[in-house]
């Protein structure tokens, strides 16, 4: 009962999480999928994982300086 109750919490973190993360850039010309894996390949790189889970919030912000929305 206890492992499928931290299961259900940590899958709804992780769907809230995700809903965040930018998807669509302004700029017709970056607005593709090479662009965006680019992109968040090197946000991926330069805040790595974490176990307390901040990186995600950083690469978000990341994705968002790099004009996604």
């Amino acid at each position: 009962m206890r492992i499928s109750k931290y299961l259900a919490i940590t899958f709804s973190f992780s769907l809230v999480a995700c809903g965040g993360f930018p998807t669509m850039h302004p700029d017709a010309a970056k607005n593709n999928a090479a662009t965006y894996k680019t992109d968040l390949k090197d946000c991926a790189q330069s805040y790595p994982e974490t176990p307390d889970g901040v990186y995600l919030k950083l690469r978000i912000s990341c994705m968002k300086l790099k004009g996604w929305q």
